[in-house]
């Protein structure tokens, strides 16, 4: 017996985390961990992780402060073809 799948099928999945200093974290991220920029957004950089997994590094803002327990600095995304 075969079932159909109502999910959509994912393509993608791309962690953002923000950084104060984008320029020390793209640093470390490029020179120590060797990750292949795979987009510049400017405020944004993101990385090849692996295979279709990748590593977004977002310049925070100013005012943001830094999380605490009970809030998350964190966004993870799911990316589908239609």
């Amino acid at each position: 017996m075969c079932f159909m799948s109502t999910h959509p099928q994912i393509d993608q999945q791309i962690t953002f985390l923000s950084t104060h200093n984008l320029n020390v974290s793209t640093e470390f991220y490029e020179q120590k961990l060797g990750l292949k920029l795979w987009l510049d957004q400017v405020t944004c950089r993101i990385y090849t992780v692996s295979g279709s997994g990748y590593l977004g590094l977002c310049q925070a803002s100013e005012t943001l402060a830094p999380p605490t327990d009970k809030h998350s600095s964190v966004i993870f995304t799911l990316v589908h073809s239609r």
